[in-house]
């Protein structure tokens, strides 16, 4: 059981099912695997893969640029994404895309999973909707390799966020990942149950905590002396 929640370590990671069921290359449309606390998760059979695609998709407390902050903030990912152990930027791009390094951790007996990946952010004039993008790309000569963590070969992620009222934002999250290694699909697949939710309410929960911080801190600077 504890081989299960290798799977978790999968960043922007991991695709949802109920329960096993073999998979077939018809099953090209999204269907939707369950629906909790608001939040509801898809699946999908990703053209030339044996991993599932998932997108989770919740309208969630905060607003749409508290979210967006979060995702930005790449060092904060340890706190809130499931499993992740590191998060950094090591390569600034421009002012919309920047190459990030993660490592998330695997349960035993499984190692540790790491990949560089390019971020970009899009956004348009007067539309109130954000798209975050992070896809897989070969890491800088000048980051430092650990031989002890398995590269995950492939992913590919997205991140949507639209403001819809003044304190409720639409998120979405779509990926498709090839953790590597030498765990099976099948396996990954089974595992892929509860870690699209988690990422979910994780992020709404990081919002939430950063909000009360900010209002603490401005509680106290107002107090008179």
């Amino acid at each position: 059981m504890k081989l299960f929640k290798f799977l978790l370590l999968v960043f922007f990671l991991a695709v949802t099912v109920p329960a096993y069921n073999p998979l077939v290359a018809e099953e090209e449309k999204w269907h939707l695997a369950y629906k909790t606390d608001g939040i509801d998760v898809y699946r999908r059979v990703a053209e030339g893969s044996k991993f599932i695609e998932f997108k989770a998709i919740g309208d969630l407390r905060g607003t749409m640029s508290e979210y967006v902050s979060v995702i930005l903030n790449t060092d904060e990912h340890s706190d809130w994404a499931p499993r992740c152990l590191e998060a950094k930027n090591i390569e600034k791009i421009n002012d919309q895309d920047v190459i990030i390094y993660s490592v998330y951790a695997g349960v035993w007996p499984t190692a540790d999973r790491d990949y560089a990946a390019k971020m970009s952010i899009t956004s348009k004039p007067g539309i109130s909707t954000v798209r975050v993008d992070v896809e897989r790309v070969e890491p800088p000569d000048t980051l430092p390799v650990a031989t002890d963590r398995v590269h995950i070969p492939r992913l590919k992620s997205s991140w949507i966020f639209k403001q819809i009222t003044q304190d409720i934002t639409h998120v979405e999250l779509c990926a498709l990942v090839d953790p590597g290694g030498w765990v099976p699909a099948w396996l990954v697949n089974l595992g892929y149950r509860k870690v699209p939710y988690q990422f979910l309410k994780n992020l709404e929960a990081q919002v939430a905590k950063r909000l009360k911080h900010t209002s603490t801190m401005t509680a106290t600077s107002i107090i008179p002396y």
